[in-house]
């Protein structure tokens, strides 16, 4: 074995219920645990803290964790946001070991937003560490570029739940179902998310709710943005920490870490699609994913349903179909070995850590490969990570297939929306007593550029709820501001 091969050889996480939390101890608590699980031996030879950028103040949170530890000396890194960030992280310190630039590092993340909002409801601050006006951290990892505009903003399809419900319903027309078959499919496979989280000690919602709980609406599963009820939403309100220790085999070896406790890095891959979504070809469908996800699957000779252990990013229903069908999984497959981020919990940026956590305990325990996805913004940035419990026979390599996502081709960016055009899809927002406020829509013109659209007709807000209303004429008023309000014909 090369002894620059990269391994991970200690995981942990953390999730705390009692409150208040605080995400630098957070992570100090899990970075303990992952140090304890590669058996203690490798803290004084790490030589770098890389963190997954968190909702919180801190410039350079790696420095404040390092301290806590006792670590002098080492390097820090910070992420961008984005819930590919983990892996994209881990893939970035597995390349810079085997590459000879590092031997032994931390990676961590935490998220507090259940303390967060606690707070807030109580009309107080939430409470952070001290940290130096000038922090900053040595690096800087993954890419600054917007994904959305002011009339993203003012259409608030830059919320997540508004884009993926738009995209769910396109989804839905592609597929010809009523509104009802629809919802039956999707509840059905975010049970499958549930019960798996049932099984695990670390997920946040253990109650396994039924197919029939998930899709019908209540008093404490209210509607969101239609299709989706809040059990089918990301749960943010979690206070989550995760940590992974990587090191070269060299350094496993001379720690005294017994072999049977690595798990390899075999590969990665990632790409992001056109940053805007106003300029995607397809609201449903994303490119970048197809390309960097197979592009691994390639390079590893592997087709994703040969693979043990398959983590594919869940904030949403449609993320998972988009996924399976762009990455060849079987219909039915498991797809999350969390229970993903409805019903293990979804700690923003932070989230990959979990499901790459709990694949290296259980490539331990079971063997076998494991494949996991990464999807920040609005099916906007990609990343993928395949892990074994024995070397690839190549070194370890990022692939990065962004030349070919960019010459796809794309919609023009237009702010100017057009007097009539037919609707590609929509979704209806809900306020939080759960009655319907109004609908966002995509409407396409006759040259096929994409505008947003208002529509606060209350008999065509039910009207697009209850029946498949995607290529409807539609006309529109722009004198009611930036989106323009759109009325059915």
């Amino acid at each position: 074995m090369d002894p620059r091969t990269p391994v991970l050889v200690g995981a942990a996480q953390h999730t705390a219920t009692n409150t208040p939390n605080e995400p630098v101890a957070m992570m100090t608590t899990a970075a303990r645990a992952a140090i304890d699980d590669a058996d203690g031996r490798l803290l004084a030879r790490l030589e770098a803290v890389r963190v997954i950028r968190g909702i919180n103040p801190y410039n350079d949170p790696g420095r404040l964790v390092a301290d806590a530890l006792g670590l002098a000396g080492v390097s820090t890194g910070l992420t961008q946001h984005g819930g590919q960030e983990a892996y994209d992280l881990v893939s970035a310190t597995a390349l810079d070991i085997a590459n000879g630039h590092l031997d032994a590092a931390l990676v961590c993340g935490a998220e507090t937003m259940r303390t967060r909002r606690k707070d807030k409801s109580a009309g107080v601050r939430s409470t952070y560490l001290p940290e130096p006006d000038d922090a900053a951290p040595d690096t800087s990892y993954g890419s600054t570029a917007p994904y959305w505009d002011d009339l993203d903003t003012a259409a608030r399809t830059n919320v997540a739940v508004n884009f993926y419900a738009m995209a769910e319903t396109a989804r839905r027309h592609r597929n010809q179902e009523s509104p009802e078959e629809h919802r039956a499919r999707i509840s059905e496979l975010w049970a499958a998310a549930a019960a798996v989280a049932a099984d695990n000690e670390h997920a946040v919602l253990r109650s396994a709710p039924t197919a029939e709980q998930i899709g019908t609406p209540s008093d404490a599963n209210r509607m969101v943005a239609d299709p989706y009820p809040k059990l089918m939403t990301s749960n943010v309100n979690v206070d989550m920490a995760a940590a992974v220790v990587l090191c070269t085999a060299e350094a496993a070896t001379a720690a005294g870490i017994p072999e049977d406790r690595w798990v390899f890095p075999l590969a990665a891959s990632g790409a992001h699609d056109h940053w805007q979504t106003r300029t995607r070809w397809d609201l449903d469908r994303s490119p970048a994913m197809r390309i960097a996800g197979r592009s691994l699957l390639t390079h590893l000779g592997m087709e994703i349903d040969s693979f043990d252990h398959v983590d594919l990013y869940s904030c949403f229903p449609i993320a998972i179909q988009v996924a399976q069908e762009e990455l060849g999984q079987t219909a039915g497959a498991p797809f999350t070995i969390t229970g993903g981020l409805t019903f293990n919990g979804g700690p923003f940026n932070t989230y990959c850590l979990h499901p790459l956590v709990t694949a290296v305990h259980r490539i331990r325990e079971t063997g076998g490969s494991a494949f996991l996805s990464g999807n920040g913004g609005f099916f906007t940035k990609h990343a993928f990570l395949a892990l074994g419990p024995a070397p690839s026979d190549r070194q370890f390599e990022v692939l990065r297939p962004q030349d070919e996502v960019d010459a796809l081709p794309s919609r023009p960016l237009t702010t100017e929306p057009p007097a009539a055009g037919i609707l590609e899809s929509y979704t209806t927002v809900f306020g939080r007593d759960g009655s319907p406020d109004h609908s966002i829509a995509a409407v396409l013109d006759a040259d096929g550029r994409r505008s947003w659209a208002r529509v606060v007709d209350r008999a065509d807000i039910e009207h697009l709820r209850s029946t498949d209303a995607v290529s409807r004429s539609v006309r529109l008023d722009p004198t009611d501001g930036p989106i323009p309000t759109a009325q059915l014909t």
